[in-house]
């Protein structure tokens, strides 16, 4: 039988172990000499030719290598306006999401490179802010979500802008002084725009699921708390005020101010993030989410979201469940360093399944942490959570490998709870700080563990600090890949 050795509680990151490398292999990839390796978007064509768009205004394009080292890059095309989303529509004609607009780059004469541009859509506003990026995910149907960014006090706006102004949207940390930034807008696969959601600061990645859910994140800011990941739904108000200068219902109010001064309202009138993604602990500023692919190519985790952090060296695991019809959960690290650089924000798995390939820029912020690189799956199941569900009175804990009896101790666990609260603030500090007995803790089968807590209620995010645990099996001593996980409680299952 496994023994359980305990070991102190890790007060710091989430990552306890690190046994990653027996299961997963990080590589940088190698751009071609002289290029600035500031990857804005990429993706795979159908037959498996990689795009790379770089944020400078070239795209670069080549069929992967087992060599990191040994890819044979083309220019592809060149000339985008920080281009930070794309689509491969095949080995010859992509789509990108620029500033102004979505261009379409076609190679029309099959010498290798893009010979015709078009527009393909067009209607959000320009106003000469270096924060405006867009980025996209097909919604199915040969169209388009598209996330369009707010503009930042950090940098000026230009004298002629394109596009309708907004003297009230100009105000505030991040702003939308021009039409349709800080929303979400619908593309139908003729390029026509239509408003979907609003109320987002810089969500600098949306995702559409093999079911049809849009997830998109933002970053901690002004009106975001923390870092939140985000179930869209079309017509709803996720926040960040700015957006509603061009919402028809608000014309002639100014939704800041108004807010500002109605703190109430506003927290009955925005959509709560399914799940808060803590600043420090576990990721700073989310990238574009990508699902785990559910036939356990990429091994463990099958069907979990991961979300990349664009100002850490990590990639956080998000385990989801629907709770009386919407969605909430549960987040850990998947990866935190282990050779992974900063700068993370696009994710894409290859033809296989087997291997993610990763786009970085930090866009000027801190130490230079630009590139690609990608992460195989090797085999193997590590020591981990699985799943953390929610009961009525505490969590269902499932593991990825049989547990022994002793982690049915409750000195090996321990919860607390806090509240954050979106203000026009730059983030949220935790509030009502709480730690929560445990009444009763039981093993309910070989993986699973349920925890039944004292004071247990809704409305705050829950914390499991697990001690550090280490499996001797004949063979040598594992640990737990992560013993920190944030469960975020919007509802308790009636």
């Amino acid at each position: 039988m496994k023994t359980l050795l305990l070991l102190p509680l890790l007060a710091a990151g989430a990552m306890a172990d690190d046994n990653f490398a027996e299961y997963y292999k990080v590589e940088d990839i190698k751009l071609p000499p002289g290029v600035p390796p500031e990857v804005g978007a990429i993706d795979f064509a159908p037959d498996g030719t990689l795009f790379v768009v770089l944020r400078r205004g070239d795209v670069l394009r080549a069929k992967p290598e087992a060599d990191p080292t040994a890819f044979k890059w083309e220019l592809f095309a060149t000339g985008f306006h920080n281009g930070c989303g794309v689509h491969a529509i095949s080995s010859s004609k992509i789509r990108v999401t620029e500033m102004a607009e979505m261009t379409q780059a076609e190679d029309t004469d099959k010498d290798g490179k893009a010979d015709r541009y078009t527009r393909f859509s067009a209607g959000w506003g320009l106003s000469g802010n270096y924060h405006e990026t867009n980025t996209l995910t097909g919604d199915g149907k040969d169209g388009y979500f598209l996330s369009i960014g707010t503009a930042s006090h950090n940098g000026p706006v230009f004298k002629h802008v394109l596009g309708d102004y907004s003297p009230e949207g100009r105000r505030g940390r991040n702003f939308s002084a021009v039409k349709w930034r800080g929303w979400i807008l619908h593309c139908d696969a003729a390029g026509k725009l239509t408003p979907w959601a609003s109320g987002f600061r810089m969500h600098n990645g949306i995702y559409r699921d093999p079911d049809g859910n849009l997830w998109a994140g933002d970053n901690q800011g002004d009106w975001k708390a923390v870092t939140p990941l985000y179930h869209i739904e079309k017509g709803h108000f996720y926040g960040h005020p700015s957006s509603l200068v061009w919402d028809a219902e608000w014309e002639g109010k100014d939704p800041l101010a108004f807010y500002r001064e109605n703190l109430d309202q506003y927290n009955k009138d925005r959509t709560k993030a399914a799940v808060e993604i803590p600043h420090m602990e576990i990721n700073r500023s989310a990238g574009e989410p990508m699902e785990i692919p559910r036939d356990g190519s990429f091994g463990p985790f099958a069907g979990q979201l991961l979300v990349p952090d664009n100002n850490g060296t990590r990639i956080s695991r998000v385990m989801l469940e629907k709770v009386n019809g919407k969605f909430q959960g549960a987040v850990t690290h998947f990866i935190d360093e282990h050779g992974l650089r900063s700068g993370n924000h696009r994710l894409r798995f290859t033809a296989d399944k087997k291997q993610l390939y990763v786009g970085q820029t930090v866009r000027g912020w801190g130490a230079p942490a630009e590139g690609l690189q990608r992460i195989t799956a090797l085999g193997g199941v590590p020591e981990d959570i699985e799943t953390m569900k929610i009961t009525r009175n505490g969590f269902v804990v499932a593991f990825t490998k049989e547990i022994p009896d002793e982690l049915a101790d409750a000195k090996v666990w321990k919860f607390t709870s806090f509240t954050v609260q979106p203000r026009w603030l730059y983030g949220s500090d935790p509030e009502n700080l709480k730690e929560h007995a445990i009444k009763e803790i039981r093993k309910t089968g070989p993986k699973t563990v349920e925890v039944e807590l004292a004071d247990f209620s809704a409305g705050c995010i829950y914390r499991l600090d697990l001690q550090n645990v280490k499996y001797a099996d004949g063979r040598k001593r594992t640990e737990l890949q992560n013993n920190l996980f944030f469960y975020t409680a919007n509802e308790l299952p009636r």
